[in-house]
This record gives C-alpha cells, structure tokens and sequence, in this order.
C-alpha cells in the first residue's frame, strides 16, 4: 500500500483549495483506493476535512511549530523546536512515498529525508510570470498538476478546473436548513416569498477586507430593487465592528430585511459550509469562506439525504489578492480584477507582508457593479464573461 503525505499552510482556505485538490487529484489517479493519504494539518483545518472518507488520517499538531505570518516566527523554518524534531522522527517511520510540503519549513522537510511533489523553478517562474498578466492560474488547477506530475501524467482539459469535493454530515445540512427557516422568521418578507442573501464583511487581512461603505452601498442598492431580497449578515472575528457596521448603515432604511446573525456560539465550519450552500446569493472578500462557499458540497454517510443544494450564487470582491489564482472564475462572480497590486508577489500572492497605509485597495469596484451582480446574477456574469 503507497502511503502519501499533504501537508499545507495554516488557513481555512488552504485546506480547501491546496489540501482538498491534492487529495482528490490523487484519488482520481488511484480510483481503487490503493493509495492511502495523510494530512498535516491544524486543529480549524482537522474540523473541515473531519468528514472526509477519502483521508487515511488527519495529523493534528499545533501550528505554532511552524511559521506563521506574525513577525519572529521564520527562525522556525530553520532552528525545529525538540516537538518538531520528534514529529519529523514520528513521520519518518510512517513509510510515506512522497510528501507535498506547503509549510514553509526547509529544515522540516530537509530532516524529513523524502521525495517532494512540487513545482520546478521554471514552473514557479512561469506561475508568476502568469500572475504578473492577470492569467486565470487557480491555485486548485496547481495542486491537480503537481499530483499529477507525481503519477507520470499531465492535466487534461477541463480536469484542473474541477469542482473541490467537500465532505459533511446529513447533520449539517440538517441544522443548516433549521438556521435558513430562522432567519427567514426574523425578516419582514414572508418566508415563501424572500430570497436569502448572505455576506461575509470580515476577513483576516485589510489586503483582503471589501469597505463596509462599499458592501453597504452595493446591497443597498439591491435591496431596493429586489423586494424580495434579505441581507444576512454573518459576525467577524478580526474586525469585530464590520458586521454591526454593515447592519447599522442598512437596517434604518431596510428593517426586517437586514439580519445580524450572532458572532457566539460560533458556526462550527462544516455547519457554516452547509449554511452557505442553503443560502441563494453570498458574497464576501477572498477569505477562508470564500472557499467554503466555493467547493462541491457532499455528503458522507449511509443516507444521502438531506443532500446539499450547490446553487448559491457567488459574488467575490478582490482587492490585493490575485483573483487569478485565488478565485473561483468557473463559479463565482468575481469582481476587482486588475487591480495592480494583485499582479505582484506582495500582495498580489503573499497578502501577510502587505501594508497598505490607509490605501483603499477596493476603490476600483463601484457599488453599482455588486448592486447589478445581487439582482441578476446570471446576466451579469454574462456580461462581464
């Protein structure tokens, strides 16, 4: 039995987009199930492929063994703490093939003493080089070559593109659906007759983080062309007063039709993906659930029902970030591309080492472009196609 090693980056999003597309990459080069796949990850991440029947194992450890975007931790790429000693002398007797190292740790895998699926330097070249022309290169598409690279193939058309399989419980999208019938409660339009409008206003990073004047104008905008239309606005972590924020510029002259959901308990990230997919339109900057609204919802279990929906319409703001090798064109709209910064390493790639001092990096998305996107999604993406 081969025996393959993931590891990935830190974020929610990683899991998704790195960790998920190797592992189903991998699964569609091995149908049979001979190849058995291991995953690095940390404990947010264990949460989201916890359902997932196709992963051998999921190595939980704390990712503060590696590092990380806060300053002082790259001495960790280089000097291992005696835990990460003992995790490489741990992983060295597991008798892996080959590993994908996306922890940026050289002493790690230098220690680990296995074969390394990656891309050559020209091929990094070229990435960038893509990134630099605004050139559609997906981070999924990515992760698909590198496997199959691993197994002696090349990418077909189209199989880089992929859907990314996530993997729930009927339980999620049992208690999304009880979530959907409460919130709808809560508003000003009968149930029956609402369409349910749920956006995201935080994410970690000011790079990545849409202006709640921008959010507020575009779904304003919507909401007085679309009766039926209801804002929910989910809680952030980071910048804790965007969700309030938004819901204060628009629920004066919307009541009922803007709802702020609670920021505790907070949505376990299976629950939330569900959530999502239970919802008509999302919207949101490129963040970790930016992914989670993105991937094939699917469930795992004995009985199929209640089966998820996966025909929320997408609506993804960039500002920094590369939205060609971070969004998701085959699925989602997304707005903001072309922006300078985004055809850069920092931040257009690497978004931690950015510091934009007060630059508003979405100022190129006019609120009128989210309000169009909202009320007719289709003929939008059709338009701007």
């Amino acid at each position: 039995m081969k025996r393959l090693l993931i590891t990935m980056p830190w974020g929610i999003g990683d899991a998704i987009s790195v960790g998920l597309s190797a592992v189903d990459q991998i699964r569609r080069n091995d149908p049979a199930g001979q190849v058995e796949i291991d995953v690095l990850c940390n404990q947010l991440q264990t949460e989201i492929l916890a359902a997932d029947p196709r992963i051998h194992r999921l190595i939980e450890v704390d990712r503060r063994l590696f590092p990380s975007n806060e300053a002082g931790t790259l001495k960790r790429s280089i000097f291992l703490s005696p835990e990460a000693v003992k995790l490489v002398h741990f992983l060295r007797t597991q008798g892996y093939a080959a590993v994908l190292p996306f922890i940026f740790s050289p002493a790690f895998f230098y220690q680990l003493r296995l074969p390394i699926m990656f891309l050559s330097p020209g091929e990094v070249r070229q990435l960038i080089a893509r990134v630099r022309a605004f050139e559609d290169t997906p981070t999924r598409r990515l992760m698909r070559g590198i496997i199959n690279k691993h197994f002696g193939k090349s990418i077909s058309d189209g199989e880089g593109d992929a859907d990314i399989p996530l993997y729930l419980y009927p339980e999620h999208v049992m208690q999304a659906r009880q979530q959907i019938v409460h919130i709808k409660g809560l508003a000003s339009v009968p149930p029956e007759q609402s369409r349910l409008l749920l956006v995201a206003p935080d994410t970690s990073s000011v790079v990545t983080r849409p202006p709640v004047s921008l959010l507020a104008e575009g779904i304003a905008g919507a909401l007085k062309r679309d009766s039926s239309l209801v804002a929910a606005i989910l809680p952030g972590y980071t910048d804790i007063n965007a969700a309030p924020d938004l819901w204060q510029a628009l629920s004066p002259a919307f009541p009922g039709r803007a709802i702020l959901l609670p920021a505790e308990p907070k949505f376990p990230l299976l629950e939330l993906a569900a959530l999502i997919d239970q919802c008509d339109i999302f919207i949101s900057g490129d963040t970790a659930v930016m992914h989670l609204a993105a991937a094939h919802k699917v469930v795992h279990g004995a009985c199929e029902e209640p089966a998820p929906r996966n025909t929320v319409k997408i609506i993804s703001l960039f500002g920094g970030t590369s939205p060609s090798l971070y969004g998701y064109s085959q699925r989602a709209i997304i707005l903001g591309r072309g922006r300078k910064e985004q055809a850069k390493i920092i931040p257009g790639i690497v978004k931690d080492l950015y510091s934009p001092d007060g630059k508003n990096l979405f100022d190129h998305i006019q609120p009128q472009q989210l309000t169009d996107a909202i009320v007719n999604p289709i003929s939008y993406a059709k338009r701007i196609a």
